[in-house]
């Protein structure tokens, strides 16, 4: 555990809390309910996904940190959070959450997203930017979190540097 981790695992956290609020609004607070998702689950799955974030997004040099947003590390997040948000779900809510192909791998979910993207273009649109949703919330609160302790940060895909995470995010490959 770094010095940072901390100062992650509660920018995870505003995030999975904004976004957990946001999915509510979208899609109604009675699809969560049977899911035992709630106000805790965001603080549940913090600390579990916060070392994934830190191990495989970012790079720390003195205080400069570089939020990379790369396919595969980002498909070790998607993994780590999709596990984690699972087996913290009741048994009524992973039953759910198989049923509706919820319970996803990230190779899985670049297969669904490539056959939308040819088949159901609408599909592929909405949970092109429901992903894009999450990583901007949750990068935008860690880049909120860093500056707020003096650091620089950077986003990029490895090749480009980006102005902010949105951009970053739609310039995915998964998407091309």
């Amino acid at each position: 555990m770094s010095d940072l981790t901390p100062i992650i695992t509660k920018a995870v956290e505003t995030g999975a809390t904004k976004l957990l609020d946001h999915f509510k609004s979208q899609y109604g607070s009675l699809y969560f309910i049977p899911l035992w998702v709630n106000s805790k689950t965001p603080g549940e799955i913090a600390p579990i996904v916060a070392p994934a974030v830190e191990e495989q997004i970012l790079t720390v040099q003195d205080d400069k940190v570089t939020i990379n947003v790369i396919d595969d590390k980002i498909g070790v997040v998607f993994n780590t959070f999709v596990d984690g948000f699972y087996d913290s779900l009741s048994f009524l809510g992973k039953q759910i959450m198989k049923r509706a192909d919820l319970k996803m791998t990230w190779d899985e979910y670049k297969q669904w997203l490539a056959r939308r993207k040819a088949e159901n273009p609408d599909s592929f649109k909405t949970w092109k930017d429901n992903l894009n949703l999450i990583l901007q919330m949750i990068f935008d609160e860690i880049i909120v979190a860093l500056n707020a302790q003096g650091k620089t940060v950077y986003i990029s895909n490895g090749e480009n540097f980006f102005n902010s995470s949105k951009e970053a995010a739609d310039a995915m490959k998964i998407y091309q």
